[in-house]
């Protein structure tokens, strides 16, 4: 059966230095200077901590903290997962509650507890959710580093608590999800200052810390549950901290009951259930992070000497690894569903560091800061070397935030205040378009016919969307980034045209945009109903559109005004 001809392309070109001023949020941090200057500066922080780690541990912890929050404006990291959280933290603050759309109750964001932090702080502060997202989160990834040397410190001593500030300071996992505005620095903050608190018998701080680690991750519960085995093993704070943690889960799992119709949010359910990616995944997941953190493996054994006094531990942790390799582990880079894991390696690296590994500890030390500073290295260039490949796998996900959140920006000013929109990913563009979304993705709109692919990563929901009607849809899968528009069009039209009365009802609208430095995108493509004009808008005027050329059905070229 012959594929439907190319249908003619509106295009609309923006202007040079678009993204800088229409994604505020993803071009947050851009204007403090270059990354390298920021990775060179945390080289020199971190080898100096090294250095002075015996002589002067509180001042190599004091590098460390510093080296942190350098490395983190070097990563700059950002993901459009983040943007989901925005979006229920704006509708918070604005009085509609912690929903994606106003009138629909459904939790497809797992930020819990932080959700509500961002929705507060904006509200009282008058701050953009986004922006006090990634500076809040910035903050957390700080004092985590800062959590990481107390319990080095409590475990052996001074110079291990030098050691282990070193050593999450330098990780990649830490460093990229720093500045995202997600909930996970404030979730390894709460697994550090839970484990500080347990071992140094700090009783109100392991309350707190249990409720945290229960209210900012839908996992914490399953920690809780795991430890609770060997309730007679632990200590009076390690109780309080798991008494609180199930606490709180009862807690918060009773209001969402009664919020949202379920106990844990939809996109865990989702994500890790009814649409599990499997566990070939989830094993290459499982890889790729070890490969990221192999130097601090070398403290395995160290760890397996003390596996009677660690279990309460590492049950917890080893459950939730197997069951994150079970469900196919995460689309995002640097292994932050492995936190548990990778804070438990850490706490022993550091550990073993000084109790007589010798040349052993000297080794994990530097290989792991050493390695964690390569994979970081802010060289933006695409090479099968190691060098800088972490940061790399970030900077792909910001472009994509910046360009999506600056698509939205462009939509805002663009249509109705009452126009639709169903996307496929949720995050940047609906936060800064602020329309009703269908997310075709499955997570924060109720789907219920399956469309092939699994929810979260594919267009689950995309013929329910079709059938309410969205004035735009916006696919969002990768284009080739090349001149040839007919090219494009026939790789946009491949995961929307089987869908029923689509090609009737929906026709390209082409999206371009000059290169800024080598990451960039520079085509995109929108499809918006065939009924509506958004010529009404003044859309060319308003970003100063110029003529632009369509590709017919033959792949000849015509001018066209965007107007």
């Amino acid at each position: 059966m012959d594929s439907p001809p190319l249908p003619s392309l509106q295009t609309v070109a923006m202007p040079a230095g678009w993204e800088h001023h229409a994604a505020p949020a993803a071009t947050l941090l851009d204007g403090l200077g270059s990354p390298l200057a920021w990775w060179g500066i945390s080289a020199v922080l971190i080898a100096a901590g090294i250095a002075l780690r015996r002589r002067r541990p509180c001042l190599a912890v004091s590098l460390a903290v510093a080296a942190s929050l350098t490395l983190a404006l070097a990563a700059n990291g950002l993901v459009d997962d983040a943007y989901i959280q925005f979006r229920y933290a704006a509708n918070l603050a604005a009085g509609h509650g912690p929903v994606f759309n106003a009138g629909e109750r459904i939790e497809g964001a797992s930020g819990g507890v932080w959700i509500v932090l961002l929705g507060l702080t904006s509200a009282v502060t008058g701050c953009d959710p986004a922006v006090a997202g990634r500076i809040l989160s910035l903050a957390a990834g700080v004092l985590a580093t800062a959590a990481a040397a107390t319990v080095g410190g409590t475990l052996g001593g001074r110079e291990s608590a030098a050691a282990s500030a070193l050593l999450w300071a330098a990780l990649p996992t830490p460093a990229l999800y720093a500045a995202t505005g997600l909930e996970t620095t404030a979730f390894a903050l709460a697994l550090w200052a839970l484990a500080a608190a347990a071992l140094s018998e700090r009783r109100s701080l392991a309350v707190a810390a249990g409720a945290l680690v229960a209210t900012l991750r839908p996992e914490g519960v399953l920690l809780g549950a795991c430890a609770l085995p060997f309730w007679g093993r632990l200590g009076r704070a390690a109780r309080l901290a798991l008494g609180s943690l199930l606490a709180s889960f009862v807690l918060t799992a009773g209001v969402r009951l009664l919020y949202y119709g379920l106990p844990v949010p939809r996109s865990a359910l989702v994500k890790g259930v009814t649409a599990a990616a499997g566990i070939g995944p989830g094993l290459a997941y499982l890889g790729q992070a070890l490969i990221e953190w192999w130097p601090l493996l070398l403290a395995a054994p160290w760890i397996a000497r003390r596996h009677r006094a660690a279990l309460p531990v590492l049950c917890p942790v080893g459950a939730w690894t197997l069951l994150v390799v079970a469900r196919g582990g995460d689309w995002m880079p640097g292994g932050r569903y492995l936190l548990p894991l990778l804070v438990l390696l850490v706490a022993g690296a550091g550990a073993a560091l000084t109790e007589g590994t010798g040349r052993l500890g000297r080794v994990i030390l530097i290989a792991s800061v050493a390695w964690g500073l390569v994979l970081l290295a802010p060289i933006e260039r695409p090479s099968r070397s190691p060098v800088g490949a972490s940061w790399r796998a970030m900077a792909e996900h910001r472009v994509q935030s910046r360009w999506w959140e600056s698509i939205g920006t462009w939509l805002r000013g663009t249509l109705p205040a009452d126009a639709t929109l169903a996307s496929g990913p949720s995050g940047a563009l609906p936060y800064a378009a602020r329309l009703r979304t269908f997310d075709m993705f499955g997570l924060c709109s109720e789907v219920t016919h399956r469309h092939e692919g699994a929810a979260g990563h594919r267009l689950w929901g995309i013929e329910e969307a079709i059938a309410g009607r969205p004035d735009l849809v916006y696919p969002g899968q990768r284009l080739p980034q090349i001149d040839d528009w007919g090219a494009i069009l026939g790789a946009a039209r491949r995961p929307v045209y089987d869908t029923p009365g689509f090609a009737q009802a929906y026709r390209p609208l082409g999206i371009v945009h000059g290169a800024e430095y080598h990451l960039d995108l520079l085509r995109d493509v929108l499809w918006v109903r065939s009924d509506l004009d958004l010529n009404r808008q003044g859309a060319a005027d308003r970003i100063g559109g110029r003529a632009a050329e369509r590709p017919d059905a033959d792949g000849q070229r015509k001018s066209r005004r965007t107007r």
